[in-house]
């Protein structure tokens, strides 16, 4: 297993909202990506977006979050169900497939 496969599954358990994590790392090394997966995740599980807290250190942040999931699930909604199951399995999401 390489050093980026470790880093991809460590980001994948991460993500997962069934568990607790603590993320330190430094600038565009993923973070923000993997806060978004958790909370795509979320709601995939079921979980209201109104339920949600996520907190972000700037403004800056919370729009970019908010940017991030504004574009996946815009895409998502216009995707072919392949390219659907695709995004879902690398988030670690059943599928119908």
């Amino acid at each position: 297993m390489t050093a980026i496969d470790i880093a991809n599954h460590e980001q994948l358990k991460a993500s997962n909202p069934k568990i607790s994590a603590f993320v330190a790392a430094s600038a565009g090394s993923g973070k923000t990506k993997l806060l978004t997966d958790r909370l795509l995740r979320l709601m995939l599980s079921g979980t209201p977006p109104e339920k949600i807290l996520c907190l972000t250190y700037t403004k800056a942040a919370a729009a970019e979050m908010a940017i991030r999931l504004s574009r996946r699930l815009g895409e998502w909604a216009v995707s072919s169900d392949e390219h659907l199951d695709a995004e879902l399995t690398k988030l670690d999401v059943p599928t119908t497939a």
